[in-house]
């Protein structure tokens, strides 16, 4: 890939000298030195990612509203589970805490009888991440006290409640994939001089085969997308660790119909600094954000042959406006007779951000999925959105009803 930008990211010489040793390596080892290097990548070294002086923004960011919604969710799990004593909520993917911040102050004010049952669980590695949350959480210790730490979601023992992630999956180590001269070939990284460059190499994982068959025919090439093996293994060991309870998953993707447009030929990898946005992932390895799309369709079916059950599926506009549909009607009456006060008027402008259609309310997706229930009523976050497989599943009934290539292909 041409018009690779010098940088002094040391995780540079890491990664050539290990291509130098070794030969070209999976695009998912690249990014994952990239991104989770212990002292070079992206998020384990100490910068600062998400707001105006960071790379991008989230849902988070946009101030509490987002972790006060989430809790009015989390809350109506506990009560569909019968108001269990303990009712364990896990996040992973926490990045500086401020979302089980926010969850758990919601949860305290909305509901202290709740509040006294719940226990947080945050998944986190790195012990500089830890101390960052716990920072965060030490301004209000009565939610410190609820809260604990373990290394590795392998660690946790099995639960009853809740598994939430904030943009977790698109920040997986992915597989890239081109389709060319009739087949399909997996992208290697390797080097021309000291710059990195695809190299084609032949299909031999069985795992990566097995979800390639199911891509639809490229009706042009060369074509290149991602997969996201990672994932199918995140939601396996997610479901072991849940006996009874729900898997709330947001993030930005796709169903495999939207995700395998025919014009999306380039894949859907992007990068980020700045808050700028581009598509060269070789272009200062270390200092910037490397994302994929979320195949909803796929997490959606390894979850339920993982013993998942999907319960929804939606958009973020219509998950808000069900979401907040009576915290809005009870603010529509505290206000009747008078003016509106700062607090509702910073409420109502984080949440039009967060559900307008033109912000991020068609930018990130919600997929709940549930186990050990025999039946869960909707959510108000899902009560208005379609039944989860007619949208989800649009083209995967047809896939596996075709056969797809699968050759090496030369330079």
């Amino acid at each position: 890939m041409k018009n690779q930008t010098q940088s002094a990211s040391p995780i540079i010489a890491v990664i050539r000298d290990h291509i130098r040793q070794h030969g070209a390596a999976p695009f998912s080892w690249f990014m994952e030195q990239a991104l989770y290097h212990p002292e070079f990548g992206y998020y384990t070294a100490p910068r600062v990612r998400v707001g105006r002086a960071g790379d991008y923004y989230t849902n988070v960011s946009v101030g509490p509203v987002y972790g006060q919604l989430l809790a009015s969710q989390l809350l109506e799990m506990w009560n569909v589970l019968d108001r269990p004593d303990r009712f364990t909520i896990v996040e992973q993917g926490a990045e500086n805490g401020q979302l089980a911040s926010d969850i758990l102050s919601a949860l305290l004010d909305e509901s202290p009888k709740a509040s006294e049952c719940i226990r947080y669980v945050i998944v986190e590695p790195l012990l500089r991440n830890q101390r960052q949350q716990r920072a965060i959480l030490e301004n209000n210790r009565s939610l410190l006290m609820r809260v604990t730490w373990c290394n590795d979601l392998t660690d946790l023992q099995p639960i009853t409640g809740a598994f939430i992630s904030n943009e977790l999956i698109d920040a997986m180590p992915v597989r890239i994939v081109e389709y060319r001269d009739g087949g399909w070939a997996e992208l290697f990284v390797g080097l021309a001089g000291d710059e990195f460059r695809f190299v084609p190499a032949k299909i031999v994982a069985p795992e990566l085969s097995k979800v390639v068959s199911r891509i639809p025919l490229p009706p042009v090439a060369p074509y290149r997308t991602e997969v996201n093996l990672a994932a199918a293994k995140w939601v396996r060991t997610v479901s072991s660790k849940l006996e009874r309870g729900f898997v709330l998953t947001v993030d930005y993707g796709y169903t495999r119909d939207d995700f395998y447009k025919p014009e999306r030929t380039e894949g859907t990898l992007s990068c980020y600094s700045r808050h700028r946005r581009f598509y060269n992932p070789f272009d200062r390895p270390g200092e910037i954000d490397i994302t994929a799309h979320v195949d909803f369709t796929s997490l959606a079916e390894d979850a339920e042959e993982a013993g998942l059950k999907l319960a929804g599926y939606t958009d973020q506009h219509h998950f808000m406006i069900g979401a907040a549909e009576s915290r809005l009607l009870a603010l529509e009456q505290s206000v009747a007779f008078s003016r509106l006060n700062p607090t509702h008027s910073k409420f109502l402008r984080s949440y039009q951000t967060l559900m307008h259609p033109g912000n991020m309310g068609m930018v990130f997706k919600y997929l709940l999925l549930t186990k050990g229930l025999e039946c869960c009523p909707k959510l108000s976050g899902f009560k208005f959105a379609a039944d989860p497989w007619a949208s989800l599943e649009s083209r995967a009934r047809s896939l596996n009803q075709r056969s797809f290539g699968i050759s090496h292909i030369h330079d």
